[in-house]
C-alpha cells in the first residue's frame, strides 16, 4: 500500500457528503414510519434504533468492503484500504471502523484530530479497524481541486460504469430527488417557515434539474466507454433503459414541477400564501366570530390575536373549504384553551373539520355539511401522499375522531369529499343532537345570576331546523322569539316554571305565522297537518277530558304535556310547510253560507271551526267542540270520497266561522 497521507480536508468533505445522504434517508424514513422526520436521543424505539444506527452501520460496512469508499470518499477522491494487503477491508474491520467513528467522535473529535499528529495521518478509528485513508486518485495538476475533478470526470464519462451508475446517477441523485420532493409534500400539507422553504425550493429545483443531467448525461457516455471494452449489451441496455427514464423524469420534473408551481412558489417566497386566507370578523355584541374561507399560512396566528382582543366571544361560526393543516392544528389549541364552541354555518371541509372539532360544544346549522377525504402530499409520489395520511390519521386521533371515520376518510380520494349523515354524527357524539320539538335549549349566562344575553338566544332558536327554516320563510321570527323567550326567562326567575314560560313565550310568536299557513297553505299541507292533529288529539284525551278541552281552546300550557312524539310531529310538519312555495293570494278566503252548508252535510255540522282555536292565546274563548266530537271530525275528513268538499272541509275546520 501506499504511504501516502490524505489530510483532514477531504475526510471532511467525505463526511459532509455521507453526511448529508444519510440525514436525507433518516429524515425521510423516520416520517414514514413515526410521522416525525426528527428524533431525540433518548429515542430507543425499535425503528428509531434501525434507522439512525443500524442503517448507516450497514450502508459503511457494506461500501467499505465493495467499494472501500462511502459515496462522500468517492466525490473527495479518497478510499479505505486494509494496512497489511492495500485491499478493501473485511465487513469485520469495516464493523469496527463504523463502532470506531463513535469512539473517535465523543472526545471533543478528537480521534477525528489525532489525524494531525499521527506519524501516518491514521486517526484512531484507522488505528482500532487496521485500516487507513489513501487517495484513490491524484489531484489534477491544473488545480482544479479533488472535487472538480471528480464532476468532470463524470461528465466526460471517464469513471467506471458500476461507480457512474450506482454512485453517481442512484445514490447521489435520488436521495437530493426525494428531498425536493420532501420539501413540496411537507410545503403541501405543512405550513411552518413557508415563505423560507418556498425560497428554498426555488434555489434547489434549479440545483437538482443541473445535478440529474450531470447524472444521466455521464452515465450515458460511461456506458458507452463499456460498450467500446466489450461489456455486456445486456447490461448497457438495461443501463440505458433506466437512462431514458431518468430523462423522461427530468423533462415531467420541469414540465409539472418547476413551470406548474413555479407561480405559486413565487407568492410563498414573497409571503403571499397562494391558497388564501381565512376571514376573521367579530359581531357587534363580541360574542360570535365568524371564520370564513381557506385556512392560509399565518392564519392561526391572526386567529388567536383576534381571539385575544375579544374575550367575550363564546361561539365560533365556521364556513371553509379546508388548508394548511398545521395551521389548523393550532388554531385547535387556541380554541380548546378559550373554551369556545364552534358551529358550522356553511360547509366545513379537509383541515376545517379539525377546526370544528375543537370546539366544547359544536351544532351543524341546517344545510351544512362536515367534509372529510384523504389527504394530498402536493406530488406524484404515493408515497409521499401515504405519509401524509399516515399523519392526518394521527391528528384525527387525537381529535377523538371515531375509527370508521378515519377509514372512510382515508379511502376518500382527495379530489373528492365524503359528507357524513348529521345522524351518524350525533351517534359519535360528534355534534349536538339537533331539538326534536320547537323546545331548544336555554343558554346560560357567563357567572352565575347573571342572564345570557339576547344573541344567544338568537343562537340557541337558530340551531333548531324548525326554527331556522320557519325563520327563512317568515323573516325576523326568530328575532322576536328571541326577545319573548329572553323577557319571559329573566320575568320568571327563581320559579320552577321559568323553563317552560321562555318556551311558551316563544312559540306564541309563532302563532300567527302557523295559522297563516294552515290558513292560506296548500291542500296537501293541511292534509298532513290532520295528521299530526290527530296524533295530538289522542295524546291529549289519553290526559283527561279538561286536559284535552283546554288543549282544544289554543292554551298553550297543555300542549307542554303532550308526549314529546307528538311534538316531534308538529316540528317536522313546520320544518316541511317552511320550505313550502308561499302563496300568491294575501289571505283565504273565508267560507260562503253555501260552503258551510256543504261542509255541515258532509262532514257534519260541527265541522266548521272546529279547530280554530289551536295555536291561540286561549283567551278567546272555550273551544268550538269537545275533543269526542273533535275525534269524529277528524274520522269523517278521512272518510269522505268528494274531492271538493273534502277539500272545502279541511280548510273550513281551521276557520273561526262562528
Amino acid at each position: 500500500m501506499s504511504n501516502q497521507s490524505v489530510g483532514l480536508a477531504p475526510r471532511a468533505l467525505a463526511m459532509v457528503i455521507d453526511g448529508a445522504l444519510m440525514l436525507a434517508a433518516s429524515t425521510l424514513l423516520m416520517w414514514a414510519v413515526y410521522g416525525d422526520p426528527v428524533s431525540k436521543w433518548t429515542d430507543l424505539r425499535p425503528g428509531t434504533l434501525a434507522i439512525n444506527w443500524l442503517l448507516p452501520l450497514a450502508v459503511c460496512v457494506l461500501f467499505w468492503s465493495w467499494q472501500g469508499a462511502t459515496p462522500g470518499k468517492l466525490v473527495a477522491g479518497i478510499k479505505v484500504v486494509d494496512t497489511r494487503s492495500g485491499k478493501h477491508p473485511s465487513p469485520l474491520q469495516a464493523a469496527l471502523r463504523w463502532v470506531g467513528y463513535l469512539v473517535s467522535a465523543i472526545p471533543l473529535f478528537a480521534g477525528f484530530l489525532w489525524a494531525r499528529v499521527d506519524a501516518e495521518g491514521r486517526t484512531w478509528h484507522d488505528r482500532l479497524s487496521r485500516t487507513a485513508v489513501e487517495r484513490s486518485r491524484e489531484a489534477p495538476a491544473d488545480g482544479e481541486g479533488l472535487l472538480i475533478g471528480y464532476i468532470a470526470s463524470h461528465w466526460r464519462g471517464e469513471q467506471n460504469l458500476a461507480q457512474s451508475f450506482w454512485i453517481n446517477h442512484v445514490l447521489l441523485t435520488w436521495p437530493v430527488a426525494a428531498g425536493v420532493q420532501g420539501l413540496v409534500a411537507w410545503l403541501a400539507t405543512k405550513s411552518e417557515g413557508l415563505q423560507g422553504v418556498a425560497i428554498a425550493l426555488l434555489i434547489a429545483w434549479p440545483l437538482l434539474i443541473v445535478i440529474e443531467v450531470w447524472s444521466a448525461v455521464g452515465t450515458w457516455r460511461s456506458v458507452r466507454g463499456y460498450v467500446d471494452a466489450g461489456g455486456s449489451y445486456l447490461i448497457s441496455g438495461l443501463a440505458r433503459l433506466s437512462l431514458l427514464g431518468s430523462f423522461l423524469q427530468i423533462a415531467f420534473s420541469l414540465a409539472l414541477g418547476v413551470f406548474s408551481e413555479f407561480p405559486e412558489l413565487w407568492k410563498l417566497a414573497r409571503g403571499i400564501d397562494p391558497i388564501g386566507n381565512v376571514r376573521l370578523s367579530v359581531s357587534a355584541d363580541g360574542r360570535t366570530m365568524q371564520f370564513n374561507g381557506p385556512i392560509g399560512a399565518g392564519d392561526a396566528h391572526r386567529l388567536g390575536t383576534l381571539l385575544s382582543e375579544s374575550p367575550a366571544v363564546r361561539l365560533l361560526e365556521v364556513a371553509s373549504p379546508g388548508g394548511r393543516v398545521t395551521e389548523a392544528e393550532r388554531m385547535v389549541e387556541l380554541i380548546r384553551q378559550r373554551g369556545v364552541g364552534t358551529r358550522a354555518v356553511g360547509n366545513c371541509e379537509s383541515a376545517c373539520t379539525l377546526v370544528f372539532l375543537a370546539g366544547n360544544k359544536r351544532q351543524l346549522m341546517p344545510g351544512a355539511q362536515l367534509g372529510f377525504h384523504r389527504a394530498s402530499s402536493g406530488t406524484f409520489n404515493p408515497a409521499f401522499d401515504e405519509i401524509a395520511n399516515q399523519e392526518l390519521a394521527r391528528t384525527y386521533r387525537r381529535m377523538e375522531l371515531p375509527e370508521d371515520f378515519i377509514e372512510k376518510t382515508l379511502s376518500t380520494p382527495s379530489r373528492r369529499m365524503w359528507y357524513p349523515a348529521a345522524d351518524d354524527l350525533v351517534r359519535h357524539s360528534l355534534i349536538l343532537p339537533p331539538p326534536r320539538t320547537l323546545d331548544v335549549a336555554l343558554p346560560e349566562g357567563d357567572k352565575p345570576g347573571q342572564y345570557a344575553p339576547l344573541v344567544d338566544y338568537v343562537n340557541a332558536l337558530r340551531a333548531s331546523d324548525a326554527w331556522f327554516r320557519l325563520d327563512q320563510r317568515f323573516p325576523g321570527l326568530i328575532d322576536d322569539a328571541a326577545g319573548r323567550m329572553r323577557n319571559a326567562h329573566m320575568a320568571l326567575a327563581g320559579s320552577e316554571h321559568a323553563a317552560a314560560g321562555a318556551q311558551i313565550a316563544a312559540q306564541a310568536a309563532l302563532a300567527p305565522n302557523v295559522r297563516e299557513m294552515l290558513l292560506n297553505g296548500s291542500r296537501d299541507l293541511r292534509r298532513r297537518y290532520l295528521q299530526v292533529l290527530r296524533a295530538q288529539l289522542t295524546a291529549a284525551q289519553a290526559l283527561g277530558a279538561e286536559t284535552c278541552q283546554s288543549w282544544l281552546s289554543g292554551s298553550p300550557v297543555p300542549r307542554r304535556l303532550l308526549p314529546e312524539e307528538a311534538m316531534a310531529l308538529e316540528a317536522r310538519w313546520l320544518t316541511e310547510s317552511a320550505a313550502e312555495t308561499a302563496p300568491l293570494r294575501a289571505r283565504a278566503l273565508q267560507a260562503t253560507a253555501l260552503e258551510l252548508e256543504v261542509v255541515a252535510r258532509t262532514v257534519g255540522a260541527t265541522a266548521a271551526g272546529a279547530f280554530s282555536k289551536l295555536w291561540t292565546d286561549g283567551d278567546a274563548g272555550p273551544a268550538p267542540i269537545s275533543c269526542e266530537r273533535a275525534s269524529l271530525v277528524l274520522n269523517q275528513l278521512q272518510r269522505s270520497t268528494a274531492v271538493a268538499p273534502r277539500e272545502l272541509a279541511e280548510r273550513v275546520v281551521f276557520q273561526n266561522v262562528r
